[in-house]
């Protein structure tokens, strides 16, 4: 079923948030940011597309957005609705928040996530979330694979879907903004924080990092109160690292690696 604004207002149990939904574009999150630089932000506005044809995620990395089989959903917030501004607890929760909606609809699956933004299912990633600036306002993108059946061959053994079956996108997509809607004013909390950790598999895993130039190489040791990994390395010192600064995260024994996020 195509995506309808209509319906996704229909869908939604709360106040609706608005959606402008398009057939293609180069990235929600990109027209959402043009969007904020040439109107007022106040209030929470939704920007959709049934394709992207250069989506990114962390450090510009692209994110595969073939039509008709995905979310690509980008919710544009006014900056007075987050400040002050902190990145790692809202990209953690709004993490939480999107897969505690999948799990809805699909309560037999397993999620769990890579630190910082990143969905997983069966060690494939299915999802991820990029937090943005831009002018007067916060950009939450989020893409996800939810019954996309075919990637390019770089993608195949790294990337997967949430569903092998079509489901009506529009009633996942008003859930999400329903439950955004909640989340966002009481992120400061980080009262998600013990959820996130219990899906972050990583907890207590070796792992290498990437900084900046640098490489690490420790345990994952917890998330902290800021939604900041804490890396132990082999001496004993601790690292605690934000997601602006790392540009990997490599897990052992796994097939997936850190890729691309919206």
């Amino acid at each position: 079923m195509p995506l309808n604004a209509a319906a996704i207002a229909a869908w939604q149990a709360g106040p609706a948030v608005p959606v402008s939904l398009f057939p293609t574009l180069p990235s929600t999150s990109g027209y959402a940011k043009d969007y904020a630089a040439h109107h007022q932000t106040t209030a929470p506005h939704a920007f959709l597309a049934e394709r992207q044809t250069a989506g990114y995620g962390k450090r510009g990395r692209s994110f595969f957005s073939p039509a008709d089989s995905g979310i690509y959903l980008s919710l544009l917030v006014p900056a007075t609705a987050v400040a002050p501004l902190t990145p790692g607890l809202l990209t953690t929760g709004a993490a939480v928040t999107v897969v505690n909606v999948l799990q809805r609809f699909f309560p037999l699956t397993v999620f769990h996530v890579k630190w910082v933004n990143d969905i997983l299912v069966d060690h494939k990633k299915v999802g991820g979330i990029l937090v943005e600036e831009t002018a007067g306002g916060v950009v939450i993108g989020i893409g996800l694979n939810l019954f996309t059946a075919q990637f390019p061959p770089a993608l195949q053994l790294k990337a997967g879907a949430v569903t092998d079956r079509a489901v009506d996108r529009n009633i996942v997509v008003a859930g999400l903004l329903d439950a955004l809607a909640a989340f966002v004013p009481a992120y400061h909390t980080g009262g998600f924080l013990p959820e996130y950790r219990a899906l972050a598999s990583m907890i207590g895993q070796p792992v290498t990092v990437a900084v900046g130039n640098q490489t690490l190489r420790g345990t994952a040791t917890a998330i902290d109160a800021l939604g900041a990994l804490v890396l132990t390395l082999a001496d004993g010192t601790q690292r605690v690292l934000t997601a602006g600064e790392v540009t990997r995260v490599i897990l052992p024994v796994s097939l997936y690696e850190d890729g691309a996020a919206v």
